[in-house]
């Protein structure tokens, strides 16, 4: 009689190990359904930083050897910031915005211009870095090279980011912009 009562323990502990293990399986394996009565909208994820980049030229049309201005602005949704082109004093700045441009028929002036930076604690750095907010736009000269033929030319480049709010900083991000302009005859 123990012996029968002793391997009708062993056959219930074997079978709640079993059991245990095979609800610890489901419950971390099975994705979570969410629950969406049909009245409610289904949500849709995306970038938490909803950032937009745009990128225009001033004039749209030129002619070779004029000036025009690229503007590239930059959109952020509230509480998060990128960080300044340039930094101010002994320090690099960590993090800092690069812009880039892909064209061989573009002569730049001078740097990249950008609107005052707001000067502020990062809690996600755990220092006072130079960011700029929601809204950014930066702007640089340029000129388009005198042997070029008249007609429409893509500008294309691209800017490489990190956004972060005072918790998090997400991973270097490249966007890249194109735009045209219109380079017009130099027999006028």
């Amino acid at each position: 009689m123990q012996g029968l009562l002793s391997n009708f323990f062993i056959v219930v502990l074997t079978l709640s190990k079993w059991i245990s293990s095979f609800l610890f399986f489901i419950l971390f394996t099975v994705p979570v359904a969410e629950a969406i009565l049909p009245f409610q909208k289904q949500k849709k994820y995306s970038d938490p930083t909803h950032f937009k980049l745009t990128a225009i030229v001033d004039p749209q049309s030129v002619k070779p050897g004029s000036r025009f201005t690229l503007y590239i602005k930059v959109e952020l949704s509230a509480g998060w910031h990128i960080y300044s082109l340039y930094s101010k004093g002994v320090e690099k700045q960590p993090l800092a915005t690069k812009i880039f441009l892909n064209s061989a028929m573009l002569i730049p002036h001078g740097q990249w211009e950008e609107p005052a930076p707001v000067i502020a604690w990062d809690g996600a750095l755990e220092k006072v870095v130079q960011t700029h907010q929601q809204l950014v736009e930066f702007r640089r000269w340029y000129s388009v090279i005198k042997p070029l033929d008249s007609g429409l030319y893509q500008i294309s480049g691209s800017v490489i980011f990190r956004a972060c709010n005072n918790k998090v900083c997400n991973l270097p991000k490249k966007i890249s912009y194109e735009t045209k302009i219109n380079v017009l005859s130099d027999k006028n």
